[in-house]
């Protein structure tokens, strides 16, 4: 009986610092049961070929390998094939068959066992391949995005009085609008939003926001919009509002595809062991390691500072524990993707005042960003048009594990003036310690497509009271501060801000919050401006939950217009129908402000109406949200639909419908049901409750699985049909026995096979009047029979003792 190892020598792991592993999407790196090399016979050369199961250091691999007896006796492989069994082969040493001889691998030997066509191989670890173990998620096979055709228009209307208590002017204001109303179809879609209002017996106050095209390509990871849009751009640029077209990367088209650089470490085992990786002391994977060298690569973590810990224990449970610190960062990108954004058009000025308020000249932008390598990120941004001309590079990169930092630098042209930028920013994490900086200058003439295209906003006394123009220093640190006392945090920020005409800000904020109380929090946060006295403000309150829906918080406020008491109690209101919040809130001090409020969600719109007192001004307001959605042929009134749809047909009313298993409403008379909140370009699951369906309903489906394009909405039939053509039939053999459990039958002149339950029962569809039924017996041979059928509206139709012979 062999003796036991040490507990030194039986579990060994080493663990390196934090690396990140290369990787353009997401891949299972598993190995296969079973490998084979393909080549062409012209370059194999004589010998036998050997499938043997592979033992390394007397344990198996699991793996059976492609191996070429050598005329000398001696044994080959492919380098791909030494490689998936778990040897190592050196670079380069493949000789003109493309193969590598066992006998030339450092560190190894190895003998075969013909009878059992086994290969026992004896190797240091240096010598052998790490075993992969990938725990980032896999690509996952999905539907293909689906779009429908049809139409979908939000809304926001808004009602105020004026003054109640004013006798010289009319008690109602007037209602406004807000309105977005898009078009979708296959081939993109179509979107414009737009506000309004109603005021003095007359429309007015038209203003017209957006009006795009949308179209997004999941296969290239492609979205191309044209109309008005937000411009890409990068940390140290400024996007703007363009009219034109846009091509750009949109790695949201993919949810399971992550973007960042993810941690791997290394180590390992002496014996068969289990590995364990717990991240901020969540386990995040559990699985069996064969003796030898492992490499676990994307490792699922959060943005910032962390701690992974790996916990190998052999089949005595004795443990060895390492762990290991890592800095995630979006700043990076995986090696080998590319981010980018290309567009052109012109600047479009006083969004969301003016309808049609376009600078005249036409602009172009590009932005884009490299995975280089998991540790190194390129950027690089150029924009001009007209009399501009702007172009800049930059790079981010990890500060070992517990940080990251990017730098870049800008030059521009414009006008006969020249100018430059530069941009830094630093991440640090370490111990509960988290700093975050950013700096930025400019100097000269440094210009871009927003100070060039603005125009200033002037006082009554034309002073420039907002300015486009690049600011020419921006510094920015928060710092987040651990605290002795748990479920405890401090925050301290400072802001520096010198504007393009040379005024200064400088603004130094604290934020403190406390749990008490188990689920209360008690929080303080002050601010001040350095340059300006007359700015600052200090507010200190308590925040109490009373359940899952009411919450009651109050505070005091001390800023320049005085002390002020604030108390507010709320009751949230869910995202379900027939859900009511409300809301009561005062704030005493010089001047009061006092406001209640309650909504309603109704399965077609929420409701909202309030009071507020301003002082000695009292009035009252209503809103009103909702959607009419136009697909599936029908039209429907439901709240706002911001993402996609679907409009489920069951085909009978009543019928209950749960979207990713939270119930979301019952079928209306038609047997339909529209379904919102779902989720683009994602997986989402729709199904329906059969316990309110007819007992002779046809079920082919209780639950769908749809991904939605963009903001589209679909169409899913689930095919329910009533009064079926079906009916429960026991079948008897001569005897008058039932036919035995498991038998398969088919009606003549149909096409889905039925099933022989216990007790010879089955349940035929597609019958007729008069049908004729052949069942496959157990030894072989077959029987038939032969019965009426009537559809009976509402309850099965069962048939009893019908002989098969």
């Amino acid at each position: 009986m062999p003796t036991l190892p040490s507990r030194a020598s039986s579990v060994a792991v080493i663990v390196a610092v934090a690396t990140f592993t290369p990787c353009l999407a997401v891949r299972s790196q598993e190995f296969p049961a079973v490998t084979n090399l393909e080549q062409p016979a012209s370059v194999l050369p004589a010998g036998r070929s050997l499938y043997l199961e592979v033992f390394i250091n007397d344990v198996s691999t699991k793996l059976v390998g492609n191996f070429i007896e050598m005329p000398d006796g001696g044994l080959a492989a492919a380098p791909q094939e030494l490689k998936e069994v778990g040897l190592k082969p050196p670079e380069d040493i493949a000789d003109a068959g493309g193969l590598v001889r066992l006998d030339q691998l450092a560190d190894v030997s190895f003998r075969i066992d013909e009878v059992a066509q086994r290969l026992y191989v004896t190797a240091a670890n240096d010598s052998r391949e790490a075993r992969m173990v990938d725990l980032g998620l896999r690509l996952q096979d999905r539907p293909a995005p689906q779009s429908g055709l049809g139409a979908v228009l939000n809304y926001s209307l808004f009602a105020s009085s004026n003054t109640l208590f004013d006798k010289d002017v009319e008690l109602f204001q007037g209602v406004s609008g807000g309105f977005d109303a898009r078009v979708f179809s296959p081939y993109g879609t179509l979107s414009q939003s737009f506000i309004a209002g109603y005021s003095d017996g007359r429309l007015g106050g038209f203003t017209r926001l957006n009006t795009t095209w949308n179209y997004s390509d999941p296969d290239r990871l492609m979205t191309y919009r044209a109309g008005d849009f937000i411009s890409g751009g990068l940390s140290w640029t400024r996007p703007i509002y363009l009219g034109g077209i846009q091509a750009q990367r949109n790695f949201h088209l993919r949810s399971d595809l992550v973007t960042l650089p993810l941690p791997s470490f290394g180590g390992t085992a002496a014996v068969p062991s289990t590995l364990e990786v717990y991240t901020q002391n969540v386990r995040t994977y559990s699985g069996d390691i064969q003796p030898g060298p492992f490499q676990v690569t994307n490792l699922p973590v959060f943005t910032g500072a962390g701690q992974a810990q790996v916990v190998l224990r052999d089949s005595l449970g004795r443990e060895t524990t390492a762990t290991l610190p890592f800095y995630a960062s979006s700043m990076l990108l995986r090696q080998g993707l590319l981010d980018f954004s290309v567009e052109a058009g012109m600047a479009r000025r006083n969004f969301g005042i003016s309808s049609d308020d376009y600078d005249g000249r036409v602009m172009g932008v590009a932005s884009a960003r490299y995975g280089v390598t998991d540790r190194l990120t390129l950027e690089a941004h150029a924009e001009g048009g007209a009399d501009l001309i702007n172009g800049g590079i930059g790079a981010a990169f990890p500060l070992g594990a517990y940080g990251a930092a990017s730098l870049a630098v800008a030059g521009s042209h414009h006008d006969r003036r020249t100018g430059s930028l530069v941009d830094a920013s630093v991440e640090f994490g370490y111990d509960g310690w988290a700093i975050n900086a950013h700096m930025q200058r400019a100097f000269g003439g440094y210009e871009d497509i927003a100070s060039v295209t603005a125009e200033p906003v002037l006082d009554p006394d034309d002073f420039t009271r907002f300015s486009a123009g690049v600011p020419r220093a921006v510094d920015q640190v928060t710092l987040s501060v651990p605290m002795p006392i748990d479920f405890s945090s401090l925050n301290l920020s400072y802001t520096h801000l010198k504007s393009a005409e040379g005024e200064s800000s400088q603004i130094v904020g604290l934020s403190y919050s406390q749990a008490i109380f188990k689920r209360s929090t008690l929080y303080a946060t002050a601010f001040a401006d350095l340059d300006d006295d007359s700015s600052y403000g200090v507010f200190a309150g308590i925040s109490i939950p009373f359940n899952d829906e009411i919450s009651a918080s109050t505070g005091v406020e001390q800023g320049p217009d005085g002390l002020n008491v604030t108390a507010d109690l709320a009751k949230s209101e869910r995202a379900e129908d027939g859900s009511i919040g409300w809301r009561l809130r005062t704030s005493e001090g010089e001047v009061p402000n006092r406001s209640a409020a309650v909504s309603y969600r109704a399965p077609f719109a929420r409701f909202e109406a309030g009071a507020q007192q301003f002082d000695k001004d009292f009035r009252v307001t209503g809103q009103m949200d909702g959607a009419i959605a136009v697909a599936g042929g029908g039209v429907f009134a439901t709240n706002r639909i911001d993402d996609a749809f679907a409009v489920v047909d069951v085909g009978t009313p009543d019928v209950e419908v749960l979207h990713q298993n939270r119930p979301v409403g019952r079928t209306d008379s038609k047997g339909r049901i529209l379904v919102t909140g779902l989720n683009s370009y994602e997986l989402n699951t729709v199904s329906i409750d059969p316990k309110n369906l007819p007992v002779d309903a046809d079920v082919p489906a209780t639950k769908e699985t749809v991904v939605p394009a963009d903001r589209n909405g679909v169409v899913l039939k689930f095919g329910v049909s009533e009064a079926a053509q079906a009916a429960l039939v026991t079948l008897v053999d001569s005897s008058g026995t039932p036919l035995e459990a498991g038998l398969s039958g088919r009606v003549d002149g149909g096409t889905e096979d039925f099933v022989v339950g216990y007790d010879g029962q089955a349940y035929i569809k597609g019958l007729g009047k008069q049908n004729s039924v052949q069942v496959e017996r157990a030894d072989g041979g077959s029987c038939r029979a032969e019965f009426p059928f009537e559809a009976a509206r509402g309850r099965q139709v069962v048939i009893g003792n019908v002989v098969c012979q």
